[in-house]
């Protein structure tokens, strides 16, 4: 019998991630992001997003800029997204590697979600804060409570693709507000693969307490994918922040 293997999350998941997110329209998350952001940029600004995973956001982002930087602790997502023309880095999001400044920043799909303690968000925020022109613009949206025990409604789907039967299954636990989501993935060969998605669900003030924290502070704050103004009853949050006035010391 072949033994059941625990892997780290995105070590399996890209050969059918392009395949759960399929009714995603990027097209439309991109051009939303291009309408909260594109008053405030320069023609050409510089890019860089974090968590990119397959690079199918930044695809669409590139019919409004030409030029993106993305990147992703996940080399295996990286490359599911081999024929999209943007530069890649692989690298951690609380540890940016780079030495140029950006005039955009953005994470997109809750990917801040993933860091489950204040302080990585912290860190994730003042690498940020490094990173950002004096002008720059950071944008990123995180999933609230509502959204987690939505998608607990009807917590396992499965399917298949290219000979590959998974099966998801959603959890949240409210006291730890943790939300889980576990992969099993059986191969043609028939080994089996189990990851374990953990994202931390952080109460809607937590980010303006955390922001502030890091030298940085919310311009806007947008019921996700529209214009009104968020609040901790929305299921997804897309903040615009900027950098304050002044010299911060950590």
């Amino acid at each position: 019998m072949l033994q059941e293997k625990d892997n780290k999350i995105y070590s399996q998941l890209p050969l059918i991630y392009g395949y759960i997110m399929r009714k995603i329209d990027y097209r439309i998350w991109a051009e939303y992001i291009y309408s909260i952001v594109a008053d405030d940029l320069s023609k050409n600004p510089k890019i860089l997003e974090l968590a990119a995973g397959n690079c199918n956001l930044a695809k669409h982002l590139l019919e409004f800029y030409p030029k993106i930087i993305v990147s992703d602790i996940s080399v295996n997502m990286l490359k599911s997204g081999l024929n999209i023309p943007v530069s890649k880095v692989c690298c951690d999001m609380m540890y940016l590697p780079f030495k140029r400044k950006f005039d955009l920043i953005f994470c997109a799909f809750d990917s801040i979600n993933y860091l489950t303690s204040r302080k990585k968000i912290i860190d994730m925020f003042r690498e940020v804060y490094y990173l950002l022109n004096e002008n720059g613009i950071f944008t990123f949206d995180v999933s609230l409570e509502k959204n987690s025990l939505i998608h607990t409604k009807q917590p396992e789907r499965s399917g298949k693709y290219k000979g590959i039967h998974f099966k998801q299954i959603s959890e949240y636990d409210k006291l730890k507000r943790i939300h889980k989501n576990i992969f099993k993935l059986k191969m043609a060969n028939g080994e089996i693969y189990t990851e374990i998605h953990k994202q931390k669900i952080y109460p809607f003030e937590t980010y303006f307490e955390l922001l502030e924290l890091a030298g940085l502070y919310a311009v806007e704050c947008f019921d996700a994918f529209t214009y009104d103004e968020g609040n901790q009853n929305c299921e997804r949050i897309q903040f615009i922040v900027r950098k304050k006035n002044g010299n911060v010391v950590f």
